[in-house]
């Protein structure tokens, strides 16, 4: 143990060290399991726990940080929260998660906050034995996504459950691209080549660049446990810090020990009060955080950790191991039950997943140590089971055991009758293969709604749900796309089964090259005439009544939805778009809205009596769902109240089905399919681990001479594939500053892959104008899938300049494809773009993909071009490392599976709680 003496200490003696200091804190609640079998969480004891600790610990300590913070700027601290924590707070006590967010927000000018990565459920799930490490990939990534929600920010620091820590689980988080990992301190981490290393040196991981930093145990328990026995002063503590051998010191405890397992009145808030003022008359003491060691020790020859998976480091008990959790039969078997489920419970997905997940929370085994002395009090005292080891055991044993079975039901649910999930839609991305011959055949993008429908096919058909897509049959668009004749199409069409796909025909809208070319009210009309009274009977009677509906946008509502709820249907409505139309009541003759009256919501048509289609959609869904939190929230607190964007009856209904607790936010995620790695279109295929700059500059000169560019490699290339829509999308604001833009900044060009809306030619034909006059910097180009993709491949940066906007997709799919985003901080851009700082400007850390403009005018625009084109200028080396970096973490951001599940939870939910194979 670290020595400490008792005696003054003068602030001039010598022969100290200038280690770097780093405080770290752990806040961590488990959703503790309920004694009665036929509950699964303890919500009673939760609720209770979380609050006498949030009152007399989290609530006081975290604002005397932020003040603490305030006044003293060399003052620093690093704080790691489990998702469960977060989870809870919201729950149970919001103003914790206020707090933090100003705590964050007070110590950013001076860098002095940290928050750190780690597995959301405080689980054991680095410890199995998956060479992959999937299901620990899976929660770390749930958790960079509340930090990002919560917080704005995406760490790049990680510390593993209770600091476990061996070779495999760093190559995973080396993997998984951040910088540097928190560990335990063991003795046999101290040698290099057989030389003694000094128990305060910062480490590399074996085989990889992590930087490593072991925690120092003795000076950090000198306060989380001996305090109350043996108190140190603040100068004390500071003395010993700075009179540490070697280059810098991590000092690890569980934020609960200030005013929680350490009373106030034994003086522990006075300690951290008075601390920073005893640190700044230590000079030598360097306060930093994780990220800033990674910076400082990122070229340094550090000395390697080798940790054998076989003998996992962890802070818990006095064999720094993981016997805490492992060290006796009863506590391996169950940890193995857990771990053996994964493959079935991921299979089934849904409520039972996020059961089965908590199960893997490291706390429910750790209740179950045997080992007396120091340690089983320690084990003793989180039991929130009387302190007995068999009642847990019996506890989680039996939620293992009605898990399984829960398991089995479903599988036999499966085997048994399946409920059909309609899909209505009236465009959609591609389709796979599993759908049938036909889904090749079959494309109608007109915006991400389209791409949504791709992913969420591709995503339901690969989990063995019966999911059926009902769409419009643009016969042209469809005979173009995959270049038939007339002849061709009529074989393809009337030979080949349908199977899982539903066309609506009618030579209303046969010829239109999108679901909203021609005229639009006709198209909608027949489209839910046709699905009302043919098609939802036939599926519904092929499934002996089993069904749910899943509408998209506004087409997909009205009479349709208004038929469903008259006829038991359960309805879940994605809101893509506020727009909505009023159709015509004598359109839909055909149909016997008498039946369906009630559920109608009237408006009218040039003085006739028409439908609401959006409004009687969301009025009769069970569920809406939007694609973004931003944009709902934004309708729902009355933004746009001044420019004609949200119908009253749309905000009307949003509004009920919000304060109903009936709305939910899903953020979209782009089908594989869309990856650069998977897409047929490109000239050279590419992912996150390729030479990046390379392949897209091999695409870039591709796409210039397919367009018409003036052919440059070095060009950089903002690319426009947004709708021309001069209402949303701010076309108008691009169309006045594209020419002088290319015009000031000679290696800029610009690309646009569009049509215009419902066929409107206006913006198509002012573009086509610029693009003529450029002589080869800008390009424009009709909506082609393959141009498009080619074109994302090809770009720098891909830019909009949206009014508003409910999700928006081209940020995504421009970030997977190696390319930063720039749009209005509006709606969905606000949820997923970042502004990117990076750390060689003076940033804590290399964050963002993007950069973000707020006044919706010209100016707006042009300044965040110029943000990002400054980005685009720089070495090779730089953008190579942001661009890997940000297409990484976008596909685990936009992790297809992540939608799904989220998508399947309401599915089951809408059938009465049964999963839907």
């Amino acid at each position: 143990m670290e020595s400490r003496s008792r005696g003054n200490h003068s602030d001039k003696e010598r022969g100290f060290h200038m280690p770097l200091a780093t405080f770290y804190f752990q806040l961590h609640q488990p959703f503790r399991l309920h004694p009665d079998r036929d509950k699964f969480l303890w919500d009673e004891s939760n609720r209770e726990i979380f609050l006498k600790v949030a009152e007399k610990c989290y609530l006081p300590a975290l604002h005397m940080f932020t003040d603490l913070i305030s006044h003293y700027p060399a003052f620093k601290i690093t704080l790691s929260m489990s998702g469960t924590f977060l989870e809870q707070a919201e729950l149970y006590r919001p103003e914790v998660i206020k707090v933090l967010q100003v705590m964050i927000e007070s110590g950013r000018k001076n860098q002095q906050i940290e928050f750190l990565d780690e597995t959301y459920y405080h689980s054991l799930t680095s410890l199995f034995a998956d060479p992959e490490k999937q299901e620990f990939r899976d929660q770390v990534t749930l958790h960079r996504e509340k930090m990002h929600e919560l917080f704005g920010i995406l760490p790049t620091s990680f510390r593993n459950t209770e600091l476990m820590y061996n070779n495999q689980i760093a190559d995973i988080v080396a993997d998984m691209g951040y910088q540097t990992i928190l560990c335990e301190k063991r003795d046999d981490m101290f040698m290099a080549r057989n030389r003694p290393v000094s128990p305060n040196a910062v480490f590399r991981a074996k085989g990889s660049n992590l930087i490593v930093i072991p925690r120092n145990r003795e000076l950090s328990d000198d306060i989380a446990f001996r305090f109350p026995h043996d108190p140190v002063s603040p100068r004390e503590y500071a003395f010993h810090i700075a009179k540490i051998d070697g280059e810098a010191v991590l000092l690890g405890y569980d934020f609960e020990h200030i005013g929680e397992h350490i009373w106030e009145e034994k003086g522990i808030f006075n300690f951290w009060n008075r601390l920073p003022e005893a640190l700044a008359k230590y000079p030598n003491i360097v306060v930093a955080n994780p990220s800033e060691m990674a910076e400082r020790f990122h070229d340094a020859d550090c000395p390697e950790v080798d940790i054998h998976d076989l003998s996992t480091s962890s802070w818990a008990d006095k064999g720094r191991d993981t016997f805490g959790w492992l060290g006796n039969a009863t506590q391996y078997d169950l940890f193995k039950d857990i771990e053996s489920m994964e493959t079935d419970v991921k299979r089934v997905g849904g409520e039972l997943l996020t059961r089965w997940r908590h199960l893997t929370t490291s706390d429910h085994v750790y209740f179950l140590h045997e080992n007396i002395g120091e340690d089983h009090a320690v084990h003793f005292y989180f039991n929130p089971y009387g302190g007995s080891i068999a009642r847990p055991a019996q506890i989680l044993t039996r939620k293992i055991d009605d898990l399984q079975l829960l398991i089995k039901r479903f599988e036999i649910l499966k085997h048994g009758g399946k409920t059909a999930l309609l899909m209505i839609t009236p465009e959609t991305g591609r389709l796979p293969h599993d759908m049938g011959a036909l889904a090749k055949y079959i494309t109608g993008k007109s915006g991400g709604q389209g791409e949504v429908i791709s992913a969420l096919c591709e995503g339901l058909t690969e989990r063995g749900i019966d999911i059926h897509l009902v769409t419009l049959n643009l016969k042209k668009r469809f005979q173009r796309e995959s270049q038939m004749d007339e002849r061709q199409w009529r074989e393809i069409r009337y030979k080949i089964d349908p199977e899982k796909i539903h066309l609506v025909s009618s030579a209303i809208f046969a010829d239109n090259l999108s679901a909203y070319a021609g005229d639009v009210l006709l198209t909608a009309a027949e489209f839910q005439k046709l699905i009302v009274n043919n098609i939802i009977k036939e599926v519904r009677a092929k499934h002996e009544g089993r069904m749910i509906i899943h509408s998209h946008d506004w087409m997909a509502g009205g009479a349709i939805t208004a038929y469903a709820k008259a006829t038991g249907i359960p309805v879940l409505h994605t809101v893509h778009n506020v727009f909505t139309e009023h159709l015509p009541v004598h359109l839909l003759r055909g149909i016997n809205l008498i039946n369906i009256a009630e559920y109608i919501f009237l408006s009218e048509y040039e003085g006739e009596q028409a439908i609401d289609c959006q409004a009687t959609a969301i009025k009769n869904a069970t569920v809406i769902n939007f694609v973004g939190k931003r944009f709902l929230e934004e309708i729902v607190d009355d933004y746009f109240l001044d420019r004609p964007i949200v119908p009253p009856s749309v905000r009307q209904e949003v509004k009920a089905k919000y304060y109903q607790d009936s709305a939910r936010a899903i953020i979209n995620a782009p089908s594989h399919m869309m990856y650069p790695e998977n897409c047929e279109y490109l000239l050279r295929k590419y992912g996150p681990d390729d030479p990046v700059i390379e392949a897209k500059r091999e695409n870039l000169v591709e796409f210039q001479k397919r367009t018409g560019l003036r052919v440059d490699p070095d060009a950089i290339l903002f690319f426009w594939p947004s709708r021309l829509d001069p209402v949303q999308k701010g076309v108008e604001l691009f169309e006045h500053i594209a020419h002088p833009f290319v015009t000031i900044n000679s290696d800029a060009q610009i690309a646009i892959v569009a049509d215009g809306v419902g066929g409107d030619r206006t913006h198509a034909d002012i573009l086509g104008r610029i693009a003529v006059a450029s002589h080869g910097k800008i390009t424009y180009q009709p909506f082609n899938e393959g141009i498009s993709l080619l074109g994302y491949a090809a770009a720098n940066d891909v830019f909009g300049a949206s009014l508003y906007e409910p999700c928006g997709q081209i940020d995504q799919i421009g970030n997977i494809f190696g390319a930063t985003a720039t749009n209005r901080d509006t709606g969905g851009y606000h949820d997923k773009i970042r502004e990117l700082y990076l750390k060689r400007d003076g940033s804590p850390q290399d964050v963002g993909n993007g950069f973000l403009f707020r006044d919706y005018d010209t100016g707006g625009l042009w300044f965040a071009l110029n943000k990002s084109i400054t980005f685009h200028r720089r070495s090779p080396k730089v953008r190579e490392r942001q661009i890997k970096r940000i297409m990484r973490e976008a596909r685990e951001k936009y992790d297809q599976r992540n939608m799904i599940a989220e998508y399947i939870r309401i599915y089951e939910k809408l059938n009465g709680g049964k999963p839907l194979t």
